[in-house]
């Protein structure tokens, strides 16, 4: 009996374990209407959508929603950004660019400081 409960402790922990590393190491492609819902959800809790830069093949933003840090992802070919800036995943640097409204086309509205 100690064996099984021992067994189903560790097969519960590897499940666990291997759910946590695959959100941490899979980051997932947003869309627009994805991203716009979200906000509108979170707007009480998250007043901003910080633009971090574009790589090859997607844009990347950032927000913060009470305590959890959002890294949103946007393949190129869903969003045309006017203002497009070099992505760069150095923690050492800058959060971002600007922030910006998704409700309106991703338009800039302030600098981030």
């Amino acid at each position: 009996m100690k064996r099984n409960i021992l067994t189903c402790v560790a097969i519960l922990t590897i499940m666990i374990t291997g759910c946590a590393v695959s959100n941490v190491g899979g980051q997932k492609s947003w869309t627009v209407s994805e991203v716009q819902n979200w906000y509108n959800k979170n707007s009480s809790t998250s007043n901003c959508i910080l633009y971090r830069g574009s790589d090859q093949q997607t844009h990347h933003f950032l927000s913060r929603a009470i305590d959890e840090w959002v890294f949103l992802t946007i393949k190129k070919n869903e969003l045309s950004m006017p203002d497009e800036r070099p992505y760069s995943a150095n923690s050492l640097g800058k959060l971002g660019y600007y922030y910006v409204d998704p409700n309106n086309h991703f338009v800039k509205t302030r600098d981030y400081n």
